[in-house]
């Protein structure tokens, strides 16, 4: 399926290298910082400094990869429009869907953050007895969205100035309190004096609470800077460069971010025992962790600086609102460039430049995601694992384009990429695996919950169905889908082991169904190329549920060696989606004519 030919006006390219460079720091940067230190704390302990660092390997491997993938393909929504070119529709639809799901709720996730930190100023905008927001809260966050679909709706120019100013702020606040925190008020003593150690609830914590405490979540924003590469002027340089340098930046950042917390926690004045570190995290400081730390020195300079601070938990999830109310979009409009959606959905407006329709849809999504999840963290596990699912595919994506298209410009080539592939896709496997079973479940799910959405668009017409038989198959699967999900949750889940057994035989029989089908009908190339993310779905359910991070009190795979047989079974998967890319139809107009003027 071909990018649609560009009719009309195309998009402004006035990016820079700086700008790129800010929208990485920009994307992740934003309320994780303010929360995040915390969150690991409260799961890890001291021991959070290691998680941080952990994550930031795995990050770097696979940021590597989408470099090479960003000067090869600078487009708009990249993230949505990669894997299409070696596995073709059926396969990146299911990334691109999730990367949807991660993107849209991102923007309510900022935007909560920003009303839930102002409320030790503006407590009529949160409910501190139930933890939500209140109607006049979810209003004023609604407004935040719809001011930022106005900047974005006026050109990319115009963001790009106000994201330099705004992450120029947000990268000296965060390195003002570190400065401060290390040298007005540091405590060693929090790191190995208290009970339990540097490892207060085990070395298996430094894994599991990646996810759930908001860690990947902070450092998954450096796709910004890939998500506006067809609006930067000389995107084959500077994509590539302005991503590695962002990622850099922030991984230096927010391990000096968690030292400094650590060391700056006054137990007395937080009302909580010496080294519970558990109950510091559900503690009052909860709300505004880093504000509640440094009014609790009490130490003038600190309690001065908290005012500060207070100010940046608005600009610094307001960056972040910003760069993500523009990618979202993004996204919707790179769906649509391959044809997964309508082409409505790609119109450029003609004055502005800007991909309006995609950015106003993204923008009624990220609204109507505050009423059922009004609170930072009841979205921050799904929105960032979601994001993540799709960050597997770049190991493998890269691999096949080395064997499909050893001889396209590649402006920027990662060295011994022969381990970094692979390496890049275990990491992300494995943070996809360390999130735990439900939410492992919960992704499958929804990856298998928007599949027939495909059959609705313009896809059909590849396949050659009419509007009829696509809907009965759509609504077939969507039937099959809700009686399984739902049986679980009413029945099955009680039962155990078997249950289990039961539910994800129908859930990955559902799956293969789909790929059947469509063989069936068109024959077509597409269902090879979607073999490894379906045998994905399938092995990562099978370990999650039997591993230590499973809901089993005797796991059938106990610590660590769950771990272990999760990465064996990544490396099988791995070439598996090596093995099944071939070269679609876009690749080889790309290899042919080159890329698509968009």
């Amino acid at each position: 399926m071909s990018d649609p030919p560009t009719a009309g006006p195309t998009l402004r390219r006035s990016l820079t290298l700086l700008d790129v460079f800010m929208l990485g720091i920009s994307g992740m940067v934003g309320s994780g910082w303010l929360f995040s230190a915390l969150g690991a704390v409260g799961f890890m302990g001291p021991a959070a400094v290691l998680s941080w660092i952990i994550a930031g390997i795995f990050f770097s491997f696979m940021v590597f990869g989408f470099a090479e993938l960003g000067g090869l393909f600078p487009f708009t929504g990249s993230l949505a429009r990669y894997n299409h070119y070696t596995h073709g529709t059926l396969s990146n639809y299911m990334l691109a869907w999730a990367y949807f799901i991660g993107a849209a709720t991102t923007i309510s996730v900022e935007a909560v953050a920003i009303v839930e930190y102002s409320s030790e100023y503006l407590p009529w905008v949160w409910n501190s007895k139930v933890g939500v927001l209140t109607p006049v809260g979810v209003a004023i966050t609604a407004g935040l969205i719809l001011v930022f679909f106005a900047i974005h709706f006026l050109g990319v120019q115009v963001f790009g100035w106000f994201n330099r100013v705004v992450t120029a702020w947000k990268l000296t606040v965060p390195t003002l309190t570190v400065v401060l925190l290390m040298l007005l008020y540091f405590h060693t003593k929090n790191f190995t004096g208290a009970p339990g150690g540097f490892f207060p609830y085990g070395t298996a914590a430094v894994f599991g609470g990646m996810i759930t405490t908001g860690i990947v979540w902070a450092y998954e924003g450096f796709r910004q800077s890939l998500e506006y590469a067809g609006e930067t002027k000389n995107p084959q340089r500077d994509v590539p460069l302005g991503t590695l340098l962002a990622l850099a930046v922030t991984i230096v950042l927010y391990i000096l971010i968690e030292l400094a917390f650590i060391g700056g926690v006054n137990w007395q004045s937080a009302g909580i025992a010496f080294g519970n570190w558990s109950g510091l995290a559900s503690s009052s400081w909860e709300a505004h962790p880093f504000y509640s730390e440094l009014v609790a020195t009490g130490v003038p300079v600190l309690v001065g600086f908290a005012i500060v601070l207070l100010i940046d938990a608005v600009l610094s999830p307001l960056g972040t609102l910003a760069t993500y109310a523009g990618s979202s979009g993004r996204n919707i409009y790179g769906m649509a460039r391959v044809g997964y959606i309508p082409e409505f959905f790609a119109r450029i407006h003609p004055r502005f430049k800007s991909p309006w329709v995609a950015l106003l849809v993204s923008t009624v999504i990220a609204v109507a995601f505050l009423f059922p999840f009004p609170t930072w963290y009841a979205i921050m596990s799904i929105s960032a694992l979601a994001t993540v699912y799709n960050y597997i595919s770049v190991g493998v994506t890269n691999h096949a384009l080395r064997r499909l298209a050893p001889d396209l410009k590649r402006p920027y080539r990662p060295p011994a990429w022969y381990l970094f592939y692979p390496l890049g896709f275990i990491a992300a496997v494995m943070l996809v695996y360390w999130s735990g079973w439900s939410l492992v479940n919960t992704v499958v799910e929804l990856v298998v919950i928007g599949l027939p959405l495909l059959l609705l668009g313009p896809y059909r017409r590849e396949l050659g169905l009419s509007t009829g038989a696509a809907a009965a198959i759509a609504g077939s699967l969507w039937a099959a889908s809700a009686a399984t999900i739902a049986a679980y949750y009413m029945v099955l889940e009680g039962w155990g082991l078997l249950g289990f057994a039961i539910y994800w035989a129908a859930l990955s029989l559902i799956q293969v169904a789909a790929l059947l089908v469509i063989q069936f009908i068109a024959h077509h190339p597409d269902v090879k190329g979607a073999v490894w993310i379906v045998v994905f779905n399938i092995v990562i359910g099978v370990i999650s549920y039997t591993g230590s991070l499973g809901p089993l009190s005797q796991p059938l795979i106990p610590y660590p060696m769950d771990y272990i047989v999760m990465a064996v079974a990544a490396i099988g998967v791995y070439f598996l989606g090596v093995y099944t890319a071939y070269e679609t139809k876009d690749l080889k107009m790309v290899k042919e004519r080159g890329l698509p003027v968009e």
